[in-house]
């Protein structure tokens, strides 16, 4: 039996043409299209998501941290994170504190922490992992760590400094439309495949239980509608590359019955909750 939880740490605010970049724009343009919107979508959530499975507990994602409000903490250069995107975390929020509320100790009860990729929003939390194995996709390393990594979304400098992932390549066995995977457990019902597009390296967490497949996309896609529209979101640096992984998602869901669940997703939960799949 495999249950999965969704755990919300906190609220993120984009502007609307990073949610949902306009079609036949570059990379480059639709950075300046996020700078030049002066629309902003409803408060999304920011998800995590347990894996009880019977080999451990794996977390999906760490979400973000309190310290966004704190002065300083995001770096004042780069106006992306200071005027773009607007974090919203109480200190009860984040992840450790959630899953304390659960009965959990995030210091000794999971066992392995899996990154879809390494923007700040799904790295904040790291700092409660200090036992935790920590799967890291290879490919995203390089364009998270350094200057690279501070001006993409990253907060290299703010990683706790014992963090030494584990780099995972996706040099397993292809699974449907995905060319390769990378297994998490020995009996291969929870592995990544390679999800690209939103950022380099990018991967999703695909867990099989009896009947039925969860797909933790992180954000290869901000919410379901985007995925169906194969509209690609405003931070990716290769528009063809991310509708490629919107195909290719919705190609896997068509194979299986697949529940999709994106870590900005507002009906994430509730789509978890009621295990209504992708048609």
């Amino acid at each position: 039996m495999i249950r999965i939880t969704a755990i919300e740490t906190g609220k993120a605010r984009m502007k609307t043409a990073q949610r949902t970049g306009g079609d036949g724009r570059s990379g480059l343009q639709r950075k300046i299209d996020i700078f030049r919107d002066t629309h902003w979508v409803e408060p999304l959530p920011i998800l995590c998501f347990l894996i009880e499975h019977p080999e451990g507990r794996f977390l999906v994602d760490t979400g973000d941290t309190w310290r966004n409000s704190v002065p300083g903490y995001l770096p004042r250069w780069n106006p992306f994170f200071t005027r773009e995107v607007s974090i919203r975390v109480a200190p009860h929020e984040e992840v450790g504190s959630r899953l304390l509320a659960m009965g959990l100790d995030p210091a000794r009860d999971i066992g392995t922490v899996i990154l879809t990729h390494l923007h700040h929003d799904h790295t904040g939390g790291l700092d409660h992992f200090p036992s935790a194995r920590v799967l890291v996709p290879r490919a995203n390393l390089p364009v998270s760590t350094g200057l690279r990594g501070r001006l993409m979304g990253c907060l290299p400098q703010r990683w706790p400094i014992w963090f030494r992932p584990e780099a995972v390549d996706m040099d397993g066995p292809a699974v449907g439309p995905f060319a390769g995977s990378h297994p998490v457990t020995r009996d291969g019902r929870i592995f990544l495949v390679p999800t690209p597009g939103h950022v380099d390296g990018h991967v999703s967490v695909v867990v099989r239980d009896e009947g039925i497949t969860y797909f933790l996309a992180g954000d290869a896609t901000y919410d379901e509608a985007n995925l169906r529209a194969e509209k690609a979101d405003g931070v990716t640096n290769d528009p063809a590359q991310s509708i490629a992984t919107l195909r290719a998602i919705k190609a896997f869901a068509a194979g299986e019955p697949t529940v999709i669940l994106p870590a900005h997703d507002p009906e994430s939960a509730e789509r978890l909750a009621a295990r209504r799949i992708f048609v």
